[in-house]
């Protein structure tokens, strides 16, 4: 008989720190029975499930009462569902049955939110759910391709679960009120290929500093959009753990970060990584620093486009890489506009000869629109890009950021 998979308080220790193991283990347990219902959508989220002992399947209902399952939890995993709604202070959207009888560590929500601010060891197994998650994602889909009289029932389930996955990228993105708060007049035009991005914005307020970025992870759709989530919680932890004050030390904490943790994974690729522009913006002292990787920065002053050069390095492993990224400052005159962006405006494809918009391009445009307001400047943008792209299907995640220097 095969010895039954327990997650035993040893094999807490191995991936937990031990005040975060003192923590987990003074939370209760329960027996749950196999068959037995453990939540309905739509309740509320009084606890988070980690399995010690048996399997559970979260699952939804369609409209024709046909269970769609999510994912299965085995010994030594968590709901995600979960983890992601009660951070939000939102009901279940899923089901959840025990398959056998099973052994839960209840967890509080409100504990889940301190380890995730107090221990990188639970930030870590939390997004190994999230990433574990959206591989079976791809999985399930290969099995789509490969079963065609089962195509329809099976891309429904996915696309629900990517739509799913999207809510959980859009939740860990930063308010836009932040630039409200330090006074930036900014737009954001953020156009994915897929349901997920690889392209992310991520903003901060520090020190009197606002901390803007565009960055373009690797790839797009599932896997671009895991390497997105791990940008924005690299950035939020940089930004609020550590005394930093210029774009290149942001962008240089930001790569060893990103390096350390490909390095864990067993199919770790040199590719693995992000281009990305970041600016720290002093308004008090009307100064900027700007810091790049592969992706640069436009000012227009005084009728004049100035490209600000990055470095041709991703923030990532890189076979020939400088020791730090180039910090430029830069000072800060009144009607400066500043353009933030990855390259996918630029490489769509499109037009009379179906051929790339090219940069040349993208810069002339916004060089012509730069003096509109900047809720005028992303409508002329989207309407650009639909009439150039036609119907030619998007080739990569789209992002733009304006900002207008008061």
């Amino acid at each position: 008989m095969a010895q039954e998979n327990i997650f035993t308080p040893e094999k807490l220790k191995e991936i937990f720190e031990p005040a975060l193991v003192d923590e987990i283990m003074v939370s209760p347990q329960k027996e749950v029975p196999a068959g037995m219902q453990v939540a309905l959508a739509g309740d509320d989220i009084n606890a988070i499930p980690i399995i010690l002992k048996g399997k559970v399947k979260v699952y939804r209902v369609d409209d024709k009462g046909n269970e769609i399952t999510i994912y299965d939890m085995t010994p030594g995993q968590s709901c995600i569902i979960s983890i992601n709604h009660s951070m939000q202070e939102e009901k279940t959207p899923a089901f959840a049955r025990a398959i056998t009888d099973t052994t839960v560590i209840l967890v509080s929500p409100l504990k889940s939110k301190e380890w995730l601010d107090n221990y990188g060891t639970w930030r870590t197994f939390v997004f190994s759910l999230y990433n574990l998650r959206l591989n079976e994602l791809v999985e399930q889909h290969d099995v789509v391709s490969r079963q065609r009289n089962e195509i329809q029932q099976k891309s429904e389930s996915i696309n629900e679960s990517i739509r799913y996955a999207r809510r959980i990228q859009n939740a860990v993105l930063p308010p836009v009120q932040i630039l409200d708060k330090v006074n930036i007049e900014y737009f954001i035009f953020n156009k994915p290929r897929d349901i997920v991005s690889g392209d992310f914005y991520w903003f901060a307020e520090h020190d009197d500093l606002a901390i803007i970025a565009a960055a373009d992870a690797t790839g797009h759709g599932v896997p671009g959009a895991f390497m997105s989530l791990l940008g924005v919680s690299f950035l939020n932890e940089i930004t609020s753990n550590q005394s930093i004050h210029t774009a290149s030390e942001i962008l240089n904490s930001l790569r060893a970060k990103v390096k350390a943790i490909t390095k864990q994974s067993i199919e770790n690729t040199t590719n693995d990584g992000m281009d990305i522009a970041l600016t720290v913006i002093d308004q008090k002292n009307k100064k900027m620093h700007y810091a790049g990787a592969h992706n640069p920065l436009y000012l227009i002053r005084n009728n004049k486009l100035i490209q600000i050069k990055a470095d041709k390095m991703p923030v990532g492993n890189y076979i020939v890489e400088k020791e730090s990224f180039t910090n430029h400052e830069i000072d800060i005159e009144p009607n400066d506009v500043i353009y933030l962006f990855s390259d996918g405006f630029a490489d769509q494809m499109g037009g009379a000869q179906g051929r790339k918009f090219m940069t040349r391009n993208f810069r002339e445009l916004l060089f012509d629109i730069h003096q509109k307001d900047l809720s005028e400047q992303k409508q002329k943008l989207e309407e650009v890009l639909a009439d150039w792209q036609g119907d030619l299907d998007q080739v990569d995640d789209i992002l733009i950021i304006g900002i207008k220097a008061k």
